[in-house]
Formats: C-alpha cells, sequence, structure tokens
C-alpha cells in the first residue's frame, strides 16, 4: 500500500507559489511535486486561497484577525480530517512545526515528521526530525540538554532549489550583494563596512531602510534596492561578485547563498551556523570571523570560480537531489530501520 504524507501547512496564510516571501509555503509545493514523482501519495491541509498540486483539504475557509484562533480552528479540523483518511503507514508533516502540533497529536498512531527545521529550537516537538543544517540539529541537542543522548531518529536534510529558477553567468558586474531584511542581526554594517574598505559598491536588497539602524545618510558606495521581485532578485543574483552574509546570529541555513551559487556567485560569510555546512572555505567561498577577514575575501573573490559554486550546488541542493533525501528518510522511518538502544 502506498503510504500518505499528510502535510501540515502555515494556520494563517494560504500556501501558493506567488507568496514566495513565506519559505515554507515554497518549500511545500516543491516538496509535494517531488515526493509524488518519487510514488508517495500527498494530501495538503491548508487555508483559504492555497494552491498545491495535490488534494487539498481547506481546514480554515476564513482566516481570523486573532492568530491563536487560526491556529486552534485549523488543527481541529486538520485532525479530523487526517483521521478520516489516514491509514496505518501514513506519514503526518508538520512544516509549520509547533502551531501544527495539535493536528498531529490527535493522530499520534501515525509517524510524526518535522521537516525543514530552521526555526527556533524551543517550538520543536515531533519525534522524527530533519533539519536544515548540523548547526542547528547541534544546537537543539544543547537547548534540550541531549548533547549525551542524541536521538537516532533525527536527520540534516537541507533547504530545495530549483535550478531553472536562477541563471548562470561567469560575467560579473562590479557590486557585492547584500540579500535580506535590512535589519542589526544581518549585518549589515559589517557588509558596509568592509565593501567601503575594499573599495567594492555594495547593493542591499530587502526590507527595510538604513535609518532603522542609525544612519543618518546612505553611504557613497552603497546603493538599497528595497523588496524585489523573482526577475530582480535573479538578476542581481546573477550579476554579483559575491553574496555578503554577515549574520551576528547562528543562521539555520541562509537561503541567499545557496540562491547565488545556482547563479555562479560566492558567499562571504561569517563561520558559523548554516554557513559551516554551505560554504566551502576557499571552494565556494569564504568564512570569516573579523574585519580583516572580510576585506581579505573581497579582496580574493576572484579565486572563487563560478562553476565551482554551480557545480556545488547542483550536486547538493538540486530539489531533486533533497528529495531523494527525503524518500531514503521516510522509507527507512515505514521500515522502522534505526539502531535502537
Amino acid at each position: 500500500m502506498t503510504s500518505t504524507l499528510h502535510i501540515l501547512s502555515n494556520p494563517s496564510k494560504p500556501v501558493h507559489i506567488d507568496l514566495r516571501i513565506d519559505a515554507f509555503a515554497v518549500a511545500i509545493i516543491k516538496f509535494v511535486g517531488n515526493m509524488q514523482r518519487l510514488g508517495w501519495n500527498c494530501v495538503h491541509y491548508g487555508i483559504a486561497g492555497s494552491s498545491v498540486p495535490c488534494e487539498t483539504v481547506v481546514c480554515l475557509p476564513e482566516i481570523y484577525n486573532d492568530h491563536n484562533t487560526n491556529v486552534k480552528l485549523y488543527n481541529q479540523r486538520a485532525g479530523e480530517e487526517i483521521a478520516r483518511r489516514k491509514n496505518p503507514k501514513d506519514f503526518i508533516m508538520c512544516f509549520h512545526g509547533w502551531e501544527n502540533r495539535e493536528a498531529a497529536y490527535a493522530n499520534s498512531d501515525l509517524s510524526i515528521v518535522e521537516p525543514s527545521i530552521g526555526y527556533d529550537v524551543k517550538a520543536i516537538f515531533a519525534p522524527f526530525r530533519a533539519f536544515t543544517s548540523y548547526a542547528q540539529m547541534h544546537m537543539y541537542y544543547g537547548h534540550k540538554d541531549l548533547l549525551m543522548t542524541p536521538s537516532w531518529y533525527d536527520t540534516v536534510i537541507p533547504n530545495a532549489f530549483t535550478p531553472s529558477e536562477f541563471e548562470f553567468s561567469k560575467d560579473k558586474k562590479d557590486y557585492v550583494l547584500c540579500f535580506g531584511r535590512v535589519i542589526q542581526n544581518k549585518g549589515i554594517d559589517v557588509a558596509i563596512q568592509a565593501t567601503e574598505r575594499s573599495g567594492h559598491k555594495l547593493i542591499i536588497a530587502g526590507p527595510g531602510e538604513l535609518k532603522d539602524l542609525g544612519y543618518t545618510s546612505i553611504p557613497d558606495h552603497v546603493t538599497c534596492v528595497g523588496s524585489c521581485d523573482v526577475d530582480q532578485r535573479r538578476s542581481l543574483m546573477r550579476d554579483a561578485i559575491a553574496v555578503i552574509g554577515p549574520t551576528y546570529y547562528v543562521e539555520p541555513f541562509g537561503n541567499m547563498v545557496v540562491e547565488g551559487y545556482f547563479s555562479g556567485t560566492p558567499a562571504i560569510t561569517t563561520d558559523w551556523g548554516g554557513f559551516a555546512d554551505t560554504v566551502v572555505n576557499g571552494v565556494t567561498g569564504f568564512r570569516c570571523r573579523e574585519m580583516r577577514d572580510f576585506v581579505q575575501a573581497l579582496e580574493n573573490i576572484d579565486s572563487i570560480k563560478s562553476e565551482d559554486c554551480r557545480q556545488w550546488a547542483m550536486d547538493n541542493y538540486s530539489e531533486e537531489v533533497v528529495h531523494d533525501q527525503f524518500h531514503e528518510y521516510f522509507t527507512k522511518i515505514k521500515a522502522a530501520d534505526f539502531y535502537r538502544p
């Protein structure tokens, strides 16, 4: 019997490919397409306005202003609808983590999985967990005091990308790209200072304004373009000499790095979090720990080959590769093929 993946999503926002600002919505759509390709049956439990390429059960026909109300009603209906459809060996996929738990607990006889864990480690509850990076998994173990007893049931599967959504180019323009929210934790000030010292132009693309970070004027070498649509994002990634991500916090994954790779653009980042997984130091970019490192990385960015960046992305982050890993993981869960101490 073909197992069904019962897919739970955001209780307050529809899952639709046009809502690309919601990374989990895009992840669900790609997940469904690929898992069906691999022979799994998929049912999505969504809200009004969702458009997913599989059977979709509308659990919330009307979105309320109160988020807690949305979560409660969504979980109640989703739990009931899963109960009507489920068979032994089915799975519940909690793409929105903690906010899906009540619907999952109502069907605890099934295998409950949290995929794409890149969110707050305090919001994790499922017995089977797929983290987006080893850094995120280890941070969870530390928070839960599991460093001496980690789970055999966990895995690390990165975010998935569609190569055709990006344009590869070896011919670059003279600017560095900082892509993301204009907030302190993204290390915007580090990007500005490093590019100023190295003599490079910097384009900042994302919601927010520098004045919110204390800047009274935009530095001469900096251009702020605000939020971008898909086409703008593609061209900015393609033409940059590097994507810079000097985040202060432990980034769970960092999609912009891999998006740059598919475009043939190397990365310059801090030396922690998901970047330890995604940035091969000296091959696909540079990981840095002080201002001198960032400046030297910018001055030596020409040593990184665009072809190597693209190949690394194709081998590790293309959606077929990533979802093959999910297929292998689910097959292992279904067969109970784990070490049991």
